[in-house]
């Protein structure tokens, strides 16, 4: 069972930066921070405690909305599906 008698935590506040250069490395040390914190109330609570999955969600959140400001050539994206599912109905080479 869980310990109780603790004090509740407070996750880090979740922002969608623009991504400018110096905003990019505010943001970076946001998750950094973020992902510390997972950490160690990972280690103090054990991985079940509702402060440690509530710590970890906004981790996943951060690093989504670090993901979605990033920019993908759509080229190299297909490329790289194509190469990680072989047998994907889209990889398909049909001779003419």
């Amino acid at each position: 069972m869980a310990n109780t008698n603790f004090a509740p935590t407070i996750a880090p506040a979740i922002s969608t930066p623009l991504q400018t250069p110096s905003s990019e490395s505010a943001f970076e040390t946001q998750l950094q921070a973020a992902l510390e914190h997972a950490r160690r109330l990972t280690e103090m609570y054990g991985p079940e405690g509702i402060e440690v999955a509530l710590a970890w969600e906004t981790v996943e959140e951060l690093q989504t909305a670090k993901a979605g400001h990033q920019k993908v050539n759509p080229t190299i994206a297909f490329v790289r599906y194509c190469a990680e599912n072989p047998g994907a109905s889209e990889t398909r080479v049909y001779d003419v």
